[in-house]
């Protein structure tokens, strides 16, 4: 939860995990019980398909409803996609909150991308309008995946044992990574004594102690720049591409190996133009709250259609 000004800066913030509340009423009423000053209204982001008044949320069984939110707490509530979020938030982002994969210029005005890999794969594009930026909402983390070589066409055949579809969200998450990890253990006939967490996987990827969870992180990172190409050249992304959710900042190191860029450039005869593309790692971890405070400051100046 969150007070916050037009420009997104962060007033008041407080932090609480969903897996310890029954509900998100829960976490708004324990929020507002310690503070005084009460808000005019709300924006809440969260990851699901929203419509504005209700949510269901995609990787927890929560249905949120804004009138009986409203009806509660006695303020206007608005409800936006997570990554609805994430676009308004590029706009309060400091250049300090961005680390450059690909320096390049932003075309003035010209559409940009996020996604982001965190429990699942979050996607939006942005495109000017007379009003600035809009984000425009999307479930291309759903989208299929497109392996690009042998080994990639191994990976999908034993995902697709496992899960049937295999979108994108299933290897560009932290499940993702679990699941790449195991796949790889057993590519190495090695046999899983115990399943890894996306963080002990990451983290030993990231010393170089444990062989299976560096190839794994390679294959992440090589499959998260070919899937990033593919969003870019979908929407003509000149205005940049930008790698928000929890995992990429956590993740720094294997980004800049040379494997995330080399899938996301490999596109046959436009990879001349990918080499021009801006592409930034988002570092700001407050990148979604700055966006839901920027959301709701567009909201409530939007003008009255009565």
């Amino acid at each position: 939860a969150l007070a916050g000004s037009e420009t997104g800066v962060l007033l008041d913030t407080a932090r609480y995990e969903n897996r310890c509340l029954p509900d998100l009423a829960s976490a708004i009423a324990d929020y507002l019980g310690d503070r005084d000053r009460q808000p005019q209204s709300a924006c809440l982001a969260l990851a699901g398909p929203a419509d504005g008044r209700r949510v269901r949320l995609t990787n927890l069984a929560w249905e949120i409803d804004a009138d009986a939110l409203a009806a509660r707490f006695g303020f206007p509530v608005h409800l936006i996609n997570d990554f609805a979020a994430v676009g308004h938030g590029l706009d309060a982002l400091q250049a300090s909150g961005l680390h450059p994969l690909q320096a390049r210029t932003a075309l003035p005005g010209a559409p940009r991308i996020a996604l982001g890999a965190g429990t699942g794969l979050g996607v939006v594009q942005c495109v000017m309008t007379a009003q600035g930026y809009s984000p425009v909402p999307s479930e291309g983390g759903h989208i299929g995946f497109a392996p690009v070589d042998a080994a990639q066409d191994d990976l999908l055949r034993h995902l697709r044992a496992r899960h049937g579809r295999v979108s994108l969200e299933r290897i560009l998450s932290g499940p993702g990574i679990e699941d790449l990890y195991a796949y790889c253990r057993t590519a190495m006939g090695r046999p899983m004594q115990r399943a890894r967490s996306a963080a002990e996987v990451t983290a030993a990827a990231g010393t170089g102690s444990d062989a299976t969870a560096v190839w794994a992180m390679q294959l992440f990172c090589a499959i998260y720049g070919q899937s990033a190409g593919d969003l870019a050249l979908l929407t003509r992304a000149t205005g940049g591409v930008y790698l928000a959710g929890g995992i990429a900042a956590r993740i720094v190191p294997l980004l800049e190996d040379g494997r995330f860029m080399a899938g996301f450039r490999a596109k046959g005869r436009f990879s001349a133009w990918m080499h021009e593309l801006p592409v930034y790692i988002v570092t700001d971890p407050d990148l979604g709250l700055k966006g839901a405070a920027v959301a709701a400051q567009r909201l409530l100046s939007r003008p009255s259609c009565s």
